[in-house]
């Protein structure tokens, strides 16, 4: 456990990408500037591994001819290498990052696989969580994908981090996570039954229904649906046992 923990810390004596809610390079713990064009060469190669150099000029250039966008690429990394010479590799026609550059998206993915075993601490893996989308507003088709996948990636892993907490019995922590989650994707109905199972464990009943009410409704108008029985099936119950408690200490 130690060790993957340790893997979702940024070292900042390392080259850091990261993509999650805006671009930015970071050397030895100093921001790097650079262009437009030099962002989408580092990203896309942060976001697909190292490639060769007529795929990346295709998809950097996707409405130019080969020919032109070969020599925009040889050009591009021409200006990347006397202004960042540390930002890329080389080798015969395959770019790619070095071989220890820490790049967000890869540390999320991780701590989110490593939440499906087990317990991570909030500062190791919160952070990625909530960093916000990958690369806002750009509009790059390679981009596209990444995004709702990297998405879907934070809002299981907020899932997931709340069930631990809720294990733990930690029952305010694990609002926190669930709440990001449902903010994140509404309409999505195993954040909303975190919720609810957060407020049940904290007592908070009436809070409890009334986001169950709130979901619902949000439910019935956007989709014309009701939320499924087994989170009818899980307020209904967890009521009916507080009611029970308190009539029995009558």
């Amino acid at each position: 456990m130690i060790q993957i923990e340790q893997q979702l810390l940024f070292d900042p004596s390392k080259l850091t990408v990261r993509l999650l809610g805006g671009w930015r390079l970071q050397d030895c713990g100093e921001e790097v500037t650079a262009s437009f064009a030099m962002q989408r060469l580092i990203a896309l190669l942060a976001l697909r591994g190292p490639q060769r150099r007529e795929a990346v000029a295709a998809q950097l250039w996707p409405d130019s001819p080969q020919r032109q966008a070969s020599g925009s690429l040889r050009e591009l990394l021409w200006r990347l290498s006397q202004l960042h010479p540390r930002a890329l590799e080389r080798r015969r026609d395959v770019l790619s990052l070095p071989a220890q550059t820490q790049v967000d998206v890869v540390k999320l993915v991780a701590g989110v696989r490593v939440l499906q075993h087990s317990a991570l601490p909030d500062a190791e893996i919160l952070p990625l969580l909530t960093a916000g989308e990958l690369l806002p507003m750009w509009n790059d088709e390679w981009v596209e994908p990444e995004r709702e996948h990297l998405r879907l990636a934070q809002l299981h892993g907020l899932e997931l981090l709340a069930g631990h907490h809720l294990l733990a019995q930690r029952p305010h922590n694990a609002l926190q996570a669930a709440l990001a989650a449902a903010v994140g994707e509404p309409l999505r109905e195993s954040a909303q039954r975190t919720v609810v199972r957060a407020h049940l464990a904290m007592g908070n009943y009436s809070q409890a229904v009334a986001q169950y009410e709130r979901f619902a409704d949000h439910l019935d108008d956007e989709l014309g649906v009701r939320p499924s029985r087994e989170f009818t099936d899980l307020l209904r119950q967890r009521t009916r046992d507080a009611s029970d408690l308190v009539s029995s200490a009558r």
